[in-house]
């Protein structure tokens, strides 16, 4: 995670090893924070904001992720718990169906399609969709 700004060392300062896109992560202080989401030329099945969303329901997919961490100045690996890969099953419809209420402002820069949403209302969305999809 990279920030820039007025609060980038808020956004950053926790980064859970585990569900490292999850609670506690600086997309759930983003979130918080009335977050605006701007996609610049990728689709939804790159919207990281969607694997926060997954995070949040009880029957979310899970993966462990493995990597190495520096303890002590020693190479050490690490093994945490993680939201499973999409792999563009859900993502895509998920992001589709929230577009077609309206509720993402589009444009084009260059050749590059963007859209603007608003965090809190595409991860209630999103998190009651995906619940419905993984039962």
């Amino acid at each position: 995670m990279a920030a820039l700004g007025a609060h980038a060392l808020d956004v950053t300062r926790r980064q859970p090893l585990a569900y490292a896109v999850g609670k506690g992560s600086p997309f759930d202080w983003l979130h918080h924070h009335d977050a605006q989401i701007l996609l610049l030329g990728v689709g939804h099945n790159r919207n990281s904001f969607l694997h926060y969303a997954e995070s949040l329901i009880p029957n979310h997919r899970r993966k462990l992720r493995r990597f190495p961490y520096l303890v002590e100045q020693q190479r050490v690996w690490v093994e945490a718990d993680d939201v499973g890969d999409d792999n563009g099953r859900f993502f895509p419809r998920v992001g589709a169906e929230f577009g077609e209420l309206g509720n993402i402002k589009r444009s084009v820069i260059g050749r590059a399609t963007c859209e603007l949403i608003d965090s809190v209302s595409f991860v209630e969305f999103a998190s009651k969709r995906l619940e419905e999809l993984l039962s």
